[in-house]
C-alpha cells in the first residue's frame, strides 16, 4: 500500500494547482505517494494544464462546486494510501516534508493526525490557532476591550499540553490523517460547503487520539492564494464577519457545543449592529461631522449579519442542509 494519498481540491486555479503538484513530486523521496486532484467544476482549462504536465495523477470531476468537504471526501474514497493528506492548492511542499511526516508517524503511534508549520512565501512562520478555545474566543465580535478579552479567556481557557507540539487543531492546508483514524472518526461532514469542516473534523480526530503539528515539518502557504478576492484586505472587528465563514462556524458551534453557545454568538452578532452604528455616529459628532457620514463598514456588517441570520432556523434545529451561500 502507498504511504500517502495527497488530495488537492482545485477551483479555477490551474497554475497554482500545477505548482502544488510539482512541489509534491519534486520534494518527496523514499515514500510512496499518489496525487489526487478533485476539481470543483472550474469550467476552464484546469484539467488540460494539470494532467498535461502530470498525466500520472488521478483527476476527479465533481460536476458542480461541491466545496471543501465533499471534494476531499471524493478524493479519500478512491485513495489507496495508508495516510490521507489534505493539501491546499495554494501550498508548496519543501524539504522532503512527507518523508519527515512518515518518520514522525512511525515514531508516534499514538498520534492519529498531524500537520506542519505554515510559512509565508518569505519563509517566516504564519501563526495559527493551536487551541480550539482560542478560535472560540475569536468568534465573538466586539469593540477593542481588555476587559472582554479577560472575560472570554476565563470562559474559554486554552487547553494545556505537556508536549509543545500537541494541538487541538491542525490547519487543513496540510493535514495528514491515518487511514485507520479516518475509518474511526469518519470523513468530513458534507453539510459544510467551506470553512468549519476542518474544525469539526479536528474535534472528531482528536477524540480518537493525539493531534500534533511537528515543528520540523514546514511548508509554504500563500495567504488567501485560493481566495484572491481577500488578498490585501485589512481585517477589522467589523468586517471579519464574512457570511460563509460565519455560517459554517455557527454550524460547527451548534453541532459541537449545543444550542446555548450558538444562541450566545447570534445574540452577540445582532447586538453589535446598533452598537457599531451608535459608536461611529458618536465619533462623527465628536469630530463635528455629519453623524451619518462614513457608515459604509457599519452597513456592510449589518448586511452580513442579515445574510447569516437567514440560516438561523436551520442551524438552531440542526437541519440536514448544504450550508452554502
Amino acid at each position: 500500500m502507498l504511504d500517502f494519498s495527497v488530495i488537492i481540491v482545485n477551483y479555477k486555479t490551474p497554475k497554482m494547482t500545477a505548482d502544488c503538484v510539482r512541489s509534491v513530486l519534486e520534494h518527496t523521496q523514499d515514500v510512496g505517494v499518489e496525487v489526487i486532484v478533485v476539481d470543483n467544476h472550474s469550467q476552464d482549462d484546469s484539467k488540460a494544464i494539470v494532467t498535461g504536465e502530470f498525466p500520472s495523477i488521478t483527476w476527479i470531476d465533481m460536476g458542480y462546486n461541491a466545496g471543501f468537504a465533499r471534494a476531499n471526501n471524493a478524493g479519500m474514497r478512491v485513495a489507496k494510501g495508508q495516510n490521507m493528506v489534505l493539501l491546499n492548492s495554494d501550498t508548496l511542499l519543501i524539504d522532503d516534508l512527507l518523508a519527515k511526516t512518515a518518520a514522525h508517524l512511525e515514531q508516534d503511534p499514538d498520534v492519529v493526525a498531524c500537520g506542519g508549520i505554515q510559512l509565508y512565501p518569505d519563509l517566516t512562520e504564519r501563526p495559527f490557532f493551536k487551541s480550539l478555545a482560542t478560535f472560540r474566543r475569536f468568534q465573538f465580535i466586539y469593540p477593542p476591550s481588555g476587559f472582554i478579552d479577560k472575560v472570554l479567556l476565563k470562559l474559554y481557557p486554552d487547553s494545556q499540553h505537556i508536549d509543545s507540539e500537541q494541538v487541538d487543531w491542525i490547519p487543513a492546508a496540510f493535514l495528514v490523517a491515518r487511514r485507520t483514524t479516518v475509518a474511526q472518526a469518519g470523513m468530513l461532514d458534507e453539510q459544510f460547503f467551506m470553512y468549519g469542516e476542518d474544525t469539526d473534523w479536528n474535534c472528531r480526530l482528536g477524540r480518537v487520539g493525539k493531534l500534533k503539528v511537528y515543528n520540523d515539518c514546514r511548508y509554504i502557504h500563500y495567504e488567501w492564494g485560493s481566495h484572491p478576492e481577500r488578498k490585501g484586505q485589512v481585517i477589522t472587528v467589523i468586517n471579519r464577519i464574512l457570511p460563509q465563514i460565519t455560517v459554517s462556524n455557527l454550524v460547527w458551534t451548534r453541532k459541537e457545543h449545543g444550542v446555548g453557545q450558538f444562541l450566545i454568538l447570534m445574540f452577540n452578532y445582532w447586538l453589535m449592529v446598533p452598537v457599531y452604528f451608535a459608536w461611529k455616529m458618536a465619533l462623527n459628532v465628536k469630530d463635528l461631522t455629519n453623524p451619518f457620514a462614513q457608515l459604509e463598514n457599519q452597513v456592510k456588517y449589518a448586511q452580513s449579519v442579515g445574510v447569516v441570520s437567514r440560516f438561523f432556523g436551520k442551524i438552531l434545529f440542526k437541519k440536514k442542509y448544504f450550508y452554502k451561500i
